[in-house]
């Protein structure tokens, strides 16, 4: 065998096992590719499927923000809603005694109280423009078996009356101011069903 056909035949081998390689070479890049393709379309998906997860809890917390604030709106209007007609009503008390209906609600007040303390002497407190309209009612009211005595302690205040029993110092105040304050919490509720219709 001659040297050049030695050297043709190293040449074939040689270019066979290139030929092997560069086979094998391509294989390994392709399953390489493939395997960095299958990864990146799996963190991709894995992304997707992340960012969708993120998003949806991303939304529930705005919607849940956004029903919080609307809540707070909504008890801020109502709540500024009660304040207005209580300042009305406030207004009201504070101009009762020139009312029609005054002489009918101090009598109310002085024969509710009187009723309360029983059958003793009571002394009923007055502011001093309601003296003479308290003069009649106790003079009436005393026809009922009751033993009322108009004091001269005058009371600071819109209209009403304080009663005390004598004997033993016990005092119901039916003045408006506490009387308002007294029912506040009962009026909130018939104001809110009257301007809410029940709503919570």
């Amino acid at each position: 065998m001659s040297v050049e056909t030695i050297i043709n035949r190293i040449r074939e081998e040689a270019e066979g096992q290139i030929r092997t390689i560069r086979a094998e070479e391509a294989c390994d890049v392709g399953a390489i590719r493939a395997q960095a393709e299958q990864k990146a379309e799996d963190a991709y998906n894995h992304r997707i499927t992340e960012g969708q997860r993120e998003i949806r809890l991303l939304i529930a917390s705005q919607e849940s923000r956004t029903r919080i604030e609307a809540k707070r709106k909504v008890r801020e209007v109502r709540e500024e809603m009660l304040r207005q007609c209580f300042d009305e009503v406030s207004l009201y008390l504070k101009t009762i005694r020139t009312r029609p209906e005054y002489p009918s609600f101090l009598q109310a007040m002085i024969t509710e109280s009187a009723k309360n303390l029983g059958p003793s002497d009571i002394a009923v407190k007055v502011h001093p423009d309601d003296r003479r309209l308290a003069a009649d009612i106790i003079s009436r009211i005393n026809q009922e078996g009751f033993s009322l005595i108009l004091s001269d302690e005058p009371v600071d205040t819109s209209g009403g009356v304080i009663c005390e029993r004598i004997s033993d110092r016990v005092v119901i105040d039916n003045t408006v101011e506490v009387r308002f304050v007294r029912l506040e919490r009962e009026m909130i509720v018939a104001a809110s069903r009257i301007l809410f219709h029940g709503e919570q």
